[in-house]
């Protein structure tokens, strides 16, 4: 006769067990509902007891599963969970070996908060220690709610934190991090980015950063795809507010005369530059040059391999990229630039930028004439003197948050914070 292997004793064991438990359960049932009281407080009695040594039994394994754990890596009990064990070694008249031994922790660690509550020792032991620098639960409820309300991956912790530096909040892009790193919001991991080398050569300073609108502008193109047609959009930025004041769409690829009208266009709504930066493709070289001179404009080329010359319009073209991607353009040209229109106007209006100390583009480029002071902003226009908002403040502060629409298109989004102190 073939051996029973373990499963099958496991399964005989199991099922015997269960049966024998509910075979008690049943005795105990009927036993209950009788007519002697003697008996029925023998089964209360008998009842009691199994349940005791049930909790024995479980208490028994969770020890066991703290022993074996490391001292170092054990979990604290929190500042409740020890004023209980201190309670339950008075009633129990434990010793301070018992009770150590009895909730795995060590003796000097039971001495130390028994010197807490006699008042030699850290009070914070058994009270919790009070986080003075603990950023409010408004403040992170803001943050979180920035997030139900705009979920979309181009709408990162950076322009997170320039939205609630816009209202008056006090806050970095790593404390949005922390918050929304909390059990209530898990953000899943980002795949990280390849490290771009440092630029090579001297910068030209006056050129990168100019001191006033409408010296230096910045013009390059991209490629969008609408469906099976592809489109090219020029754009021209400018290098001081970052302004966006042309951006056109073209069915074909432009020539250096279309490049040259749309800049010759722009100059005359806006102006005309100092200088104008380009790359080194085919619409930007002799023809294009001799039409930039004509207008006494001087054309400055990006050198080889060096796309941080150029960088201002290129980070443009990635947020519109992003933008693009997820908006249903019309076939027509026409549609695709009245799209382009929009997306223009809400960059130049609506949108902080934190390189401007959080002002938008148009407030950068009208107000620039006006003193300042805030030597990070460049312009006069003045925004709410960010203030810490801190836990110790006290259930005094609201904050309202808000999201619209620019012009009925969902992915471009208006943001309205208001915060109220009150007195």
């Amino acid at each position: 006769m073939a051996m029973l292997s373990t499963a099958s004793v496991l399964r005989i064991t199991d099922a015997m067990s269960a049966a024998l438990a509910a075979g008690i359960q049943d005795a105990r049932t009927r036993l209950a509902s009788a007519a002697s009281p003697l008996m029925r407080l023998m089964i209360q009695r008998d009842h009691e007891v199994a349940e005791s040594e049930l909790l024995r039994r479980e208490l028994d394994i969770l020890r066991a599963g703290r022993e074996n754990m490391p001292p170092q890596t054990r979990p604290d009990y929190r500042p409740t969970q020890r004023l209980a064990i201190l309670q339950l070694m008075r009633l129990r008249g434990w010793n301070i070996k018992i009770t150590a031994k009895r909730f795995v922790i060590h003796e000097n660690t039971l001495r130390a908060w028994l010197k807490s509550i006699k008042g030699n020792g850290k009070p914070s032991l058994l009270a919790g220690a009070i986080v003075w620098n603990r950023m409010d639960d408004a403040v992170r409820w803001a943050a979180q709610e920035l997030r139900r309300l705009c979920p979309e991956p181009e709408f990162g912790t950076r322009t997170m934190a320039r939205h609630l530096l816009r209202a008056g909040i006090q806050i970095s892009r790593s404390s949005v991090q922390r918050m929304l790193r909390e059990p209530e919001h898990k953000n899943p991991p980002r795949k990280p980015r390849p490290v771009i080398g440092e630029p090579v050569g001297v910068e030209p300073h006056d050129l990168l950063t100019p001191k006033e609108p409408n010296r230096v502008w910045h013009c390059d193109m991209t490629q969008i795809r609408v469906l099976w047609r592809v489109c090219y959009v020029a754009a021209i930025l400018d290098g001081f507010s970052r302004k966006i004041l042309a951006l056109k769409v073209y069915t074909r690829t432009p020539c250096a005369r279309n490049m040259a009208a749309l800049v010759r266009g722009t100059a005359g709504r806006h102006g005309r530059p100092q200088f104008i930066i380009t790359d080194n493709g085919g619409q930007f070289r002799k023809q294009f040059e001799k039409a930039m001179h004509r207008q006494h404009i001087r054309h400055v080329h990006t050198r080889v391999r060096a796309p941080f010359l150029n960088g201002k319009i290129e980070r443009f073209f990635r947020t519109f990229k992003l933008w693009q991607r997820l908006t249903l353009f019309g076939l027509a040209a026409w549609s695709i630039q009245c799209r382009l229109d929009n997306f223009a106007d809400w960059y130049n209006a609506k949108r902080p930028h934190s390189a401007l100390g959080h002002l938008t583009p148009a407030e950068a480029w009208t107000s620039s004439a006006l003193p300042t002071q805030n030597p990070r902003l460049p312009s006069g226009l003045q925004l709410p003197q960010p203030a810490p908002i801190r836990a110790r403040d006290g259930p005094n502060i609201q904050i309202q948050i808000a999201r619209r629409h620019y012009l009925n298109d969902p992915h471009l989004p208006i943001i309205e914070i208001n915060l109220r102190k009150a007195a």
